[in-house]
């Protein structure tokens, strides 16, 4: 993922050793005069650009140079010396420093209401008179915006999408055929932090919601934007109310989620699952292709494709209702002999 500059600005002409000492880092290590140009996750890895690891397994697997890596000292000597490496006590709070001075997101009027003319509205679109489409949104032919909605700066909808009632997109961009529910938020920033002594520090989320063509969205859900990268929702996915989609989560196509589910952080969906309501899914999660979670099931490891699991922790379906019943006869009293 690069640095979306619909979105955010990135501070010019800083370096390597300029970042060094915004940060704190102890030591710097390698070619101190590398100039920052973008911001990427680790694996995305491109020369002049920032990334972060404190894992020494996957430091290792660095395969780029002219990088600024924010690290450790357990990880500086499995990384390549054309590499810049800037060493902190804990590579996520220093990376989360580093955010916070080089990008800063693009200006916003936050006290506009209406229309803006810098906004690209399609002749056959329908905007409510109450709706607030702030500039360098894109809207597309067929679409019908209704009352109360917010459609923050360089959010992008497709044609023929329904942007219900008071609606609050920003940091997104929808395919065609969409239907968002009311009330919904899309694009908020992320729950990622760090505890530190001196309190919580909050980590900047520089990514986007992507949602593919004739995905449903109920009424009061929230997908939160990616940290590093986006989150993502394929196409034909239906969604019901009141459900939490956390940062840098990826659904696959025709997945259907029903009311209340909540899944945690980079956490990814298969293609065709089905979620009963009330699922809650543990961050980094694999949920295969076809897998069936039960109402309330409670999902803390990956499942395979096409498996079929309840409970909590959640188990293969069988083998939580044998032992539900298991349980219902331990708790039976048995009748007296006469």
């Amino acid at each position: 993922m690069s640095i979306d500059t619909v979105y955010y600005q990135i501070a010019k002409d800083v370096t390597a050793a300029d970042l060094a000492k915004i940060i704190g880092a102890t030591d710097l290590c390698g070619p101190d005069q590398i100039v920052i140009n973008d911001i990427e996750s680790f694996d995305a890895a491109k020369p002049f650009s920032l990334i972060y690891q404190s894992d020494p397994d996957l430091a290792k697997t660095l395969a780029v140079e002219s990088a600024v890596v924010i690290t450790n000292q357990a990880c500086l000597p499995l990384i390549d010396p054309a590499n810049c490496c800037l060493i902190v006590a804990s590579p996520r709070i220093g990376f989360a420093h580093a955010l916070a001075h080089l990008v800063t997101a693009v200006p916003v009027d936050h006290g506009a209401t209406g229309i803006s003319p810098l906004a690209e509205i399609a002749n056959t679109a329908i905007i409510h008179p109450s709706a607030t489409i702030m500039p360098q949104v894109v809207i597309g032919a067929g679409t019908v915006v209704e009352a109360g909605a917010v459609l923050h700066a360089g959010v992008k909808v497709g044609e023929d999408c329904h942007i219900r009632s008071n609606s609050v997109l920003s940091h997104c961009l929808i395919g065609n055929g969409g239907d968002i529910g009311a009330g919904s938020v899309l694009g908020a920033a992320g729950f990622g932090f760090e505890m530190t002594d001196d309190g919580v520090v909050k980590l900047p989320h520089i990514g986007l919601v992507v949602i593919d063509d004739f995905v449903s969205i109920g009424s009061g859900c929230a997908i939160d934007r990616g940290s590093l990268g986006n989150t993502h929702i394929g196409a034909h996915v239906m969604m019901d109310n009141l459900c939490h989609i956390a940062h840098n989560v990826t659904i696959g196509a025709r997945s259907i989620i029903a009311g209340q589910c909540g899944i945690s952080g980079s956490v990814t969906v298969g293609e065709g699952v089905v979620m009963g309501g009330q699922v809650g899914i543990a961050p980094h999660v694999k949920i295969g292709d076809g897998a069936v979670l039960t109402a309330r099931s409670g999902v803390t490891k990956d499942i395979e494709d096409g498996d079929q699991v309840a409970g909590f922790p959640a188990m293969s379906k069988r083998q939580f209702w044998r032992e539900q019943a298991t349980l219902r006869r331990l708790g039976t009293p048995k009748a007296s002999k006469s």
